[in-house]
């Protein structure tokens, strides 16, 4: 366990200040995704047991193949994804701009679209 928290603390000193900043929201109730990168996606990460995690596009650069990740962030209840929202850390660390995903909102081309 303690590897895993000095793996979590060098990936977040590896930000500077414009990319990474405490979270402005409380992030301590959500739940902690740990594992180890076995793939790196266009938007995030493949643990090695599987679990797909979305991450921040500002935490990208620093992820690499077999580093230890740990994040805290939504888990989808039907697939292994996880939306990360923060590095787990004590404090946890965000993105300079909070990663809120958005969906379609009414006046948006995809709002009023009728999928199948």
């Amino acid at each position: 366990m303690k590897k895993l928290a000095c793996a979590s603390l060098v990936l977040a000193l590896s930000f500077s200040a414009a990319e990474a900043a405490p979270c402005v929201y409380d992030m301590t109730p959500l739940p902690v995704t740990k594992g180890t990168v076995a793939n790196i996606t266009p938007t995030g990460v493949q643990l090695s047991d599987g679990t797909a995690v979305i991450l921040p596009s500002e935490f990208l650069a620093h992820i690499h193949l077999n580093q230890k990740l740990a994040v805290r962030g939504l888990v989808a209840k039907t697939t292994h994804t996880v939306q990360a929202l923060a590095l787990d850390g004590n404090p946890p660390i965000c993105p300079s701009t909070p990663a809120i995903p958005r969906g379609a909102f009414p006046g948006s081309p995809g709002y009023d679209t009728i999928h199948p």
